[in-house]
């Protein structure tokens, strides 16, 4: 849709269709537009040039070095705290405007970064920012896209434009050095929180796979326990994966990636677009009406910086997986333990001496006789007792010899306990101990004080310790694929809704923002002046299509009998003498009507003999206006994302 609101202007106060006799006009002003309908055109504070003639006057020039610098100083403060400066929203340098109507109808507009001629002068313009731009574009989008970009702005360097025009042609042009567009997206911010975040996972894992009950302590246990049931027992197991994964991607998060054209950083989530870079490295000789934000282009920043999310998180597996493989890997098993024997008994059986108890003769013969012992006294005296006189007899009880008996009882035993030990050594890399080699490694085991043979092999012990680090680290299952997914979850996924998402960046930059160049229209006026005028605008910027805010950055106008529009490099005397000439060109056809119809304009008449048009309003009128209507721009922007992205009443 033409902004005709967007376009003031300023007619000589008497030429008509009919009255054409090399009446002509020229009208200049570097930024205008309108804001909800209110054409900024008309402030003072502002400014346009225009030179008028009506076809009897001598040549009329004006000129107005013009800046909008004092606009920053005012401040406005609003209920509810609000302090919204203009400057938040234009922010302007030092510019020119130009504008000459002769009586032989030709004119000539211009503005910007021009010299004082009005010719347009890129690089040969007083020192500063000649015509250089910022557009802060976030102060006109509503909070409602605060969680998907902020920051929002557009930088232009060197903006000019011109516009010639005869009595039945006209050309414009326009130069532009650079032109910036920057914005925030929280979707693509804080990446070293994230990467930590997935990382400490990772550590986590290796943590618990090298315990006595993960994977890698249980691939020693599987090979030790069957040995040590024997004795009951299983080795205290640790293994232990020592790699510094944060030291190991620490070069790849310094947060600034890009190619010249987008950067952006990701710890920020700060993006900045080279527009002309990303073009080709050409703003100028763009066809008429050329839309910067195109689909092509929001696709092409946008998906450069979510395939370089998704490139980042490559390579950060890609370093992980590399500062595993040369893991330093400790692996030790304990074991100490004494195991206590059963008691025995047996019988044990001894010879001993018996004596042999009798009863013993003892005599004595009284009266001097003699006495005769033994058993054949004993004997004597009994058979002749009584008989014999003088002599004492006695029976006695005694040893009257020895026999041998054999003699068993049941003897206990206590044995000594058994000490049984496992002392099993592993250092290694993990790629080394995968390939089944250490650097050094023991298992030195012994059972039952000895008695019992292992027949252990230490590399059986590395053979297993090494493919339960090949599965646990690097299978479908293992601790990168994990990574991968955390990244995936915590990084990229983000990235891409954030910036690709049906409410994402790409939205907003699709749906709201436009940003033309070289735009070009013919207009037909009505009213005092009746005649075609040809504007050249050298770029637009739409926020909402226009509906919230259309500003016009180097606008020049020349009329009014414009009846076809040239190229601007084209010479008009180019003949087949001197084909050579540099200032032939061929190509002198009009250019296709790059207006969407023909569009009706009613021109004011502010200005007489060319002189400067003042409405009357003032700045600070305009800025109240401003931050009255940015208000209601942001309920439009809201409302026209919420038709395009109808929320579910569930």
């Amino acid at each position: 849709m033409a902004l005709v609101s967007g376009f003031t202007f300023i007619a000589p106060a008497a030429a008509s269709a009919e009255e054409t006799n090399g009446a002509s006009y020229a009208y200049a002003e570097f930024l205008s537009g309108d804001v909800l309908g209110t054409d900024l055109g008309n402030v003072a504070g502002l400014g346009q040039v225009v030179a008028s003639n009506n076809g009897n006057q001598a040549r009329q020039v004006h000129r107005d070095p013009l800046t909008v610098e004092v606009l920053g100083a005012t401040v406005l403060n609003q209920p509810g705290g609000l302090q919204l400066p203009l400057l938040d929203v234009v922010d302007a340098g030092a510019i020119s405007q130009y504008a000459e109507a002769d009586k032989n109808g030709v004119s000539f507009a211009s503005t910007g970064a021009i010299q004082d001629d009005g010719a347009i002068g890129v690089g040969n313009t007083s020192s500063g920012r000649a015509g250089d731009l910022t557009v802060d574009l976030d102060s006109l989008l509503s909070n409602e896209f605060a969680s998907v970009l902020t920051d929002l702005k557009l930088d232009l360097d060197a903006v000019s434009a011109r516009a010639d025009g005869n009595m039945t042609s006209a050309s414009g042009d326009y130069t532009l050095a650079d032109a910036t567009l920057s914005f925030s997206s929280p979707a693509i911010s804080k990446l070293t929180s994230k990467v930590t975040k997935a990382l400490d996972g990772v550590n986590g894992q290796l943590i618990s796979l090298g315990g006595d009950n993960g994977a890698l302590g249980n691939s020693i246990d599987g090979i030790l326990d069957p040995v040590l049931g024997v004795v009951g027992s299983s080795a205290d197991v640790k293994v232990i994966v020592d790699a510094d994964l944060q030291k190991a991607v620490s070069t790849l998060l310094d947060g600034k990636y890009g190619n010249g054209a987008v950067s952006f950083n990701l710890e920020t989530g700060a993006v900045v677009v080279d527009l002309e870079a990303l073009l080709g490295g050409e703003l100028n000789n763009l066809a008429p009406n050329t839309e910067l934000l195109t689909d092509a282009v929001v696709n092409q920043i946008l998906n450069g910086i979510t395939e370089t999310v998704a490139d980042l998180a490559d390579d950060i597996v890609e370093r992980v997986e590399l500062s595993l493989r040369d893991a330093h890997v400790e692996v030790s098993a304990k074991l100490n333990l004494l195991t206590a024997q059963k008691s025995t008994q047996k019988t044990v059986c001894r010879d001993i001496q018996v004596p042999i108890i009798g009863d013993i003769l003892d005599g004595e013969v009284l009266g001097g006789g003699s006495s005769n012992g033994g058993l054949v006294g004993g004997l004597l005296g009994g058979l002749t007792g009584g008989l014999t006189e003088g002599v004492t007899q006695g029976v006695t009880q005694g040893i009257i010899g020895y026999t041998t008996d054999t003699v068993c009882e049941l003897v206990g035993s206590v044995l000594p306990d058994l000490r049984s030990t496992v002392d099993v050594s592993i250092v290694g890399n993990v790629d080394d101990l995968i390939d089944g080699t250490a650097i050094s490694a023991k298992a030195n085991i012994s059972l039952l004080g000895g008695t019992v043979t292992t027949g252990l092999n230490v590399d059986t012990l590395i053979g297993s310790l090494g493919k339960s680090l090949n599965s646990s680290l690097f299978s479908n299952d293992g601790v990168v694929t994990s990574l991968v997914k955390s990244l995936n979850t915590g990084l990229v996924n983000p990235a891409v809704t954030g910036l690709l998402g049906d409410s994402g960046v790409a939205t907003v930059l699709h749906d709201l923002v436009s940003i033309k160049v070289n735009v070009q229209e013919q207009w037909t006026s009505t009213g005092a002046v009746k005649g075609d005028m040809f504007s050249e605008t050298a770029v637009r910027v739409a926020v909402g299509s226009g509906d919230i805010a259309t500003l016009n950055v180097a606008r020049a106008v020349v009329g009014p009998n414009v009846q076809t529009v040239v190229d601007p490099g084209c010479t008009e005397n180019c003949g087949p003498t001197d084909p050579e000439d540099p200032n032939c060109t061929e190509n002198c056809g009009p250019v296709t009507d790059p207006c969407v119809g023909i569009c009706l304009l009613d021109l004011p008449t502010y200005a007489l003999d060319g002189q400067l048009a003042y409405t009357g309003a003032g700045v600070a009128t305009l800025i109240a206006l401003i931050v009255a209507l940015l208000a209601a721009g942001a309920y439009f922007a809201r409302q026209g994302y919420l038709r395009t992205h109808p929320k579910s009443e569930l």
